[in-house]
């Protein structure tokens, strides 16, 4: 019988051990840094903490990091950091190690926590996007993207680079063309068709233009803007809120609305004077 019920004892104590053991297994810390150049003169990097479980993804919040410049020396940290409340941190390469950055045309980024690297393999070449517009003889206009990257101190034409070319809109990035995505040639080159001609501008007419290079393995995250006054002016009501409407301020009602509100209030209190009226009267009337 104890025999029976030390086995017992060890099949559950097993059975318990399993199951904590793949629920913590099944928990993993995911960081991922995410390098960016806007218009090739602005560069930072996004660190992301997650816990991945089950397959879901939970934002990391005050985890700490250091992020290194090639090395993992004092001297080529790039910033000790915390993440905030969605798991995401955004750091600047300083000034002492703009010397370093300069003298190279690949970098590579480590992270550590608490000591230990848990990313030593996210190396960045450098490249850079320019972005013009031509007008054919036909009058068709185009915009043309240069993809070029940096090897040996010289700028080369970067092919097979997968990107988005279009008009930057609040949601996103509006296709100038009906690709949705283009990838530059042997020259580094993509050209995409202007077919938006009744786009609204600003004021003036004037529109922006991007090409962006989304998360590619060598260049990270690329993109540049050129503004063009290609678009449709946009005629601005400055009256638009004195009007007397219904999205004024309180001090442009309209008439229609006071009166109807003034005839409801002045319909209450009328009523409630006549009751008073009568109820006097009736006290009278029984004083009597």
């Amino acid at each position: 019988m104890q025999n029976i019920n030390k086995v017992k004892i060890l099949y559950f104590s097993l059975l318990i051990t399993f199951f904590f053991g793949a629920k913590l297994s099944a928990q993993e810390e995911v960081v991922k840094l995410h390098y960016y150049n806007e218009n090739n003169n602005l560069q930072y990097l996004i660190l992301e903490a997650n816990r991945k479980e089950a397959k879901i993804l939970t934002p990391l919040p005050n985890k700490e990091y250091k992020v290194f410049l090639n090395t993992n020396d004092s001297s080529n940290l790039i910033s000790a950091i915390k993440t905030d409340n969605s798991g995401r941190a955004k750091l600047f390469l300083p000034i002492s190690l703009k010397e370093s950055w300069n003298n190279n045309s690949e970098h590579t980024f480590i992270v550590e926590e608490n000591e230990k690297e848990i990313i030593s393999d996210f190396i960045i070449n450098k490249a850079k996007i320019e972005i013009d517009t031509f007008t054919s003889d036909e009058g068709q206009k185009s915009i043309k993207a240069i993809v070029t990257k940096l090897v040996e101190n010289k700028w080369l034409p970067a092919d097979e680079v997968e990107m988005k070319l279009g008009i930057k809109r609040v949601g996103g990035i509006l296709p100038s063309a009906d690709e949705q995505s283009y990838t530059t040639d042997s020259s580094g080159t993509v050209v995409a068709e202007f077919k938006k001609d009744k786009i609204p501008g600003d004021e003036n007419g004037n529109i922006t233009l991007i090409a962006k290079v989304e998360e590619n393995e060598n260049f990270g995250n690329l993109s540049t803007e050129k503004i063009v006054n290609w678009g449709i002016a946009t005629q601005v009501d400055s009256t638009f809120f004195e009007k007397r409407t219904l999205w004024s301020t309180r001090f442009k009602t309209p008439y229609w609305l006071l009166t109807l509100a003034y005839s409801i209030a002045i319909g209450i209190w009328a009523t409630l004077i006549y009751l008073v009226y009568l109820v006097v009267k009736i006290v009278k009337l029984g004083n009597e």
